[in-house]
């Protein structure tokens, strides 16, 4: 099971930065330090020292942070001098807040007299200056056109000195000097957002990735950094240089930024083993098939879309169609005959049996003679014969062609190299639960779940030639049996499983099912009876005996929930997140307890003890009911990352907010999050201070990093999990996939909800707020469905992608008139448009529930229809 939980958490991205710093090196055992006079002088249990950057020549205890970028091989401890130094660029690394330092920190107070030019007797400049910072120029210096950077600093071309320089002698040293990308002061270039944000702040745009000109992008342009796909000397910006000529702000550094912040450390995300129901898209295999635990490596399963193959797939399906139909047909018949012959057969004993007693009457001894055989009975005999005999050859033909068949599946799946856990037969029905992107299907057929090719099946138009069949007969069936109608289950074929569900790696690829996961509340209470037979302990077994694993304790008076087998010795319970087998005796399940359960609250009582994770309890999906259903917030920000990685390749614009035309760093994050519901600001540090800030080694995928530099944010990149990002990165990349580039990323900030909503909301609560009103849209016919079959009659033309139809938040509409997404108000409820309607009907919304009872009983009405603003 745990192998099975990795595999998933591979396959849908949630691994987060945080899971690659393994500090073991810190927490496993001691380490030594240098004391200043460079012999070792200190060993500190679960510490690491370094000295401080500010030439102090103190050691300081290393961050949490500064280690991990230590375990990941971007920083290392020089044990002659005692500093943490950049492992691809040598420079010194502030063991505290993870800075690195472009030039000696020893600089002294009074400096040192270079040695040439030999007539500059008092020269103010230190050693060898990067980038010296002058405060204050002289009236009529005789300094170099360009001081800020000389090409050789040592022999300048025009050694002499003012006589009275109001330059200090003491210079203030920049913790982190920068070499603009040009000289002179740049031109304040127009923000982005004028016109489209209050703020007038040139920092707060992703400008940080636009030069002046392209001469300008040659001269300065440097290697990129190790293990990033960006430039990121580009992202000292026109609008950063305009931020450096604006008095009213003083530059800070980094850390001093990072300290003003209130960085809220998140908890670790779990995730629920529960599933949630998603809407039903059906489809049905053109011939027997496998399904597929995994996708094959470099296997294509798209299937060919071109109007001319859909022709083709819709004359197959009416073919197909035609078959089935004449086969049920001849069930039917005979069905029909069998039921006339027991009607005649009902009615003709009494007559019978008065002719065969007329008959011994007549008859005597005397008259019997020998009689010549009746030649109509001959030819009835033999037309029996060869109806037998047709028969058992049909058999045989059929017999064969199943062996070939399975021979073919078994060749497929050495060939594919991937194992079947399941197998379908010609016009089977599955039911696809998504769409991936080289078109392959996940689906669902009975117990089976796993991958099939899109080539394999029929869906949409194709797919409702069969269903029509289906339903057709699954009426006829019904009435027979005087049932009411449920749906085609029963009557169309589904996969028969060749591995148990317990073992098949991709049974929780998603949680996601057509199934009902919301049981009906069974409460039960533990027993007194348990302190006498038990000694107060009532174990929950994984298996149906009290030899198997214990997977949770209860004692009397704690609340469990009876989920199946409520009329067997032993019932499968939930109890908190504990699911296994109890025994019936040691549990209160009557009206009296229910009612007991319902006036003082089930968060009154206790549940039970783990004595294990569910993800390694056999007996965890016994059932996929729970009293709650399941919270795809993984699923979701993967949502989010598919959908912006399609825009990946598409270019830079600066200001821009298209994600096809061009988009900047803050315009392309906002589009992104906008789809999905989410209002953003529109410039990077403004949407640096929206939501929740939590440490960079804590982002999820979906959640955005903010770069800064000299204390300004001036970058936004989405994080994508594994250390990559999608972003929106310069006029020269576009929009890329990058990496995280560590020395400026400050924080990240998470606005994904993580407690999505899918327990759902009374349908008839107003819950819409007289500001929520927007545009009338006008009248329309609502009525109300559930998952079922029954109400979901037709073949879904929309996309499988595992989003969950939750009760008092999802409506199907035709997208065509309301578009996915779209969050309207009905009667003071507001919902979102986010399924399919196959009603055909214009003008008509319908509403989900999680029962069909509840679907049955609310009548359809007319309703005005306005816009969520």
């Amino acid at each position: 099971m745990k192998f099975r939980n990795k595999f998933i958490s591979k396959r849908i991205g949630t691994k987060t930065l945080a899971s690659l710093l393994a500090f073991g090196m810190a927490l496993g055992s001691p380490m030594a330090v240098f004391a200043d006079d460079g012999e070792t002088a200190v060993v500190a249990e679960n510490t690491v020292q370094a000295k401080k950057t500010d030439g102090s020549e103190v050691f300081v205890s290393v961050s949490d942070y500064v280690r991990g970028m230590m375990e990941r091989g971007a920083v290392r401890l020089n044990d002659e001098t005692g500093y943490l130094e950049d492992t691809s660029t040598g420079q010194k690394v502030d063991p505290e807040t993870g800075e690195r330092l472009t030039e000696t920190p020893d600089v002294p107070e009074t400096p040192v007299i270079p040695d040439t030019p030999g007539n500059q007797e008092n020269p103010e400049t230190p050693e060898t200056p990067e980038n010296p910072e002058i405060p204050e120029a002289p009236e009529k210096p005789d300094t170099p056109e360009k001081p800020d950077t000389p090409e050789n600093p040592e022999t300048p071309e025009k050694p002499g000195t003012p006589e009275k320089p109001d330059t200090p002698e003491n210079p203030e040293t920049p913790e982190k000097p920068e070499t603009p990308e040009k000289p002179g002061t740049p031109e304040n270039p127009d923000s982005p957002d004028s016109g489209k944000s209050d703020s007038k702040d040139p920092i707060q745009t992703p400008d940080t990735d636009k030069p002046d000109s392209s001469e300008d992008r040659k001269a300065t342009k440097t290697d990129p950094i190790p293990g990033s796909e960006i430039d990121h000397t580009q992202e000292i910006s026109k609008a950063e240089e305009a931020a450096g000529q604006n008095e009213s702000k003083t530059a800070v550094s980094n850390s001093e930024l990072i300290n003003r912040q209130q960085i809220v450390k998140q908890p670790e995300m779990v995730e629920d083993f529960r599933f949630w129901t998603v809407a039903r898209k059906y489809a049905f295999a053109r011939t027997a098939i496998n399904i597929r635990e995994e996708i094959p490596e470099a296997a294509d399963g798209r299937a060919d879309t071109s109007e001319e193959a859909k022709e083709a797939e819709l004359e197959a399906a009416k073919k197909d169609a035609k078959e089935l139909k004449a086969g049920f047909d001849i069930e039917n018949q005979k069905y029909n005959t069998k039921k006339v012959k027991r009607t005649k057969t009902a009615k003709s004993i009494k007559k019978s049996t008065q002719i065969k007693l007329t008959g011994l009457n007549i008859f005597s001894s005397a008259k019997l003679k020998t009689e010549a055989p009746n030649q109509t009975n001959l030819k009835a005999g033999k037309r029996a014969e060869a109806a037998r005999q047709a028969e058992k050859d049909l058999q045989k033909q059929k017999e064969e062609q199943a062996a070939k068949v399975t021979a073919d599946l078994a060749a497929q799946q050495m060939e594919e190299k991937v194992r079947s856990v399941g197998t379908i037969s010609q016009d089977g029905l599955l039911y696809i639960l998504k769409e991936e992107d080289n078109g392959w299907l996940y689906v669902e057929s009975g117990n089976v779940r796993g991958f099939v090719k899109a080539s394999e099946i029929y869906t949409e138009d194709a797919a409702q030639e069969l269903l029509d069949v289906y339903q057709t007969q699954a009426r006829l069936k019904a009435s027979k049996e005087n049932k009411d109608y449920t749906g085609i289950e029963g009557t169309a074929k589904t996969a028969q499983a060749l591995i148990d569900a317990k073992d098949n790696q991709a049974y929780t690829y998603l949680r996601a099912t057509v199934k009902q996961t919301v049981a009906d509340k069974e409460p039960a209470l533990v027993s007194e009876q348990v302190d006498t037979d038990k000694k107060g302990i009532l174990d929950i077994q994984e298996e149906k005996n009290a030899d198997s694993r214990v997977v949770g304790t209860m004692t009397a008076g704690e609340l469990c929930y009876i989920l199946a087998d409520e009329d067997s010795d032993w019932v499968y319970v939930e109890s908190g997140d504990v699911r296994g087998f109890a025994e019936k005796k040691y549990l209160k399940s009557d009206a009296e307890t229910k009612a007991q359960v319902t006036e003082r609250g089930a968060d009154s009582y206790s549940v039970a003890d783990e004595n294990m994770d569910p993800e390694d309890n056999k007996a965890l999906y016994y059932t996929l009911t729970s009293t709650k259903e399941g919270t795809p917030s993984g699923e979701i920000r993967q949502s989010m990352i598919e959908y912006a990685s399609q825009f990946v390749g598409n270019p830079y614009v600066w200001g821009g907010t298209s994600l096809t035309n061009g988009a900047d760093c803050s315009g392309f994050v906002q589009q992104i999050y906008k789809a999905y519901g989410y209002d953003l600001p529109r410039v990077a540090e403004d949407q640096s201070q929206y939501g929740t800030k939590i440490p960079v080694e804590d982002a999820q995928p979906g959640d955005l990093i903010f770069y800064a530099k000299d204390g300004y944010v001036h970058h936004v990149v989405m994080y994508a999990g594994d250390g990559k990002t999608i972003e929106a990165a310069n006029e020269d990349q576009g929009i890329i996939s990058g990496t995280v580039y560590i020395p400026e990323a400050v924080w990240a900030t998470r606005i994904l909800e993580e407690n999505y909503n899918l327990e759902g909301t009374d349908v008839n609560e107003q819950n819409a707020t007289a500001e929520q009103y927007g545009d009338s849209i006008g009248e329309y016919t609502i009525d109300y469905y559930c998952s079922c079959e029954t109400c979901r009659t037709k073949a879904s033309k929309v996309k499988a992608t595992g989003t969950p139809v939750v009760e008092g938040q999802t409506i199907a509409v035709d997208p065509d008139e309301i578009p996915y997404g779209t969050k309207v108000i009905i009667d003071g409820h507001v919902f979102t448009a986010e399924d399919y309607d196959t009603s055909g009907k214009e003008k008509h919304i319908s509403i989900y529930v999680n029962e069909h009872e509840t679907a049955q009983k609310l009548n359809e009405k007319k309703a005005e229809v306005h816009l969520v603003k």
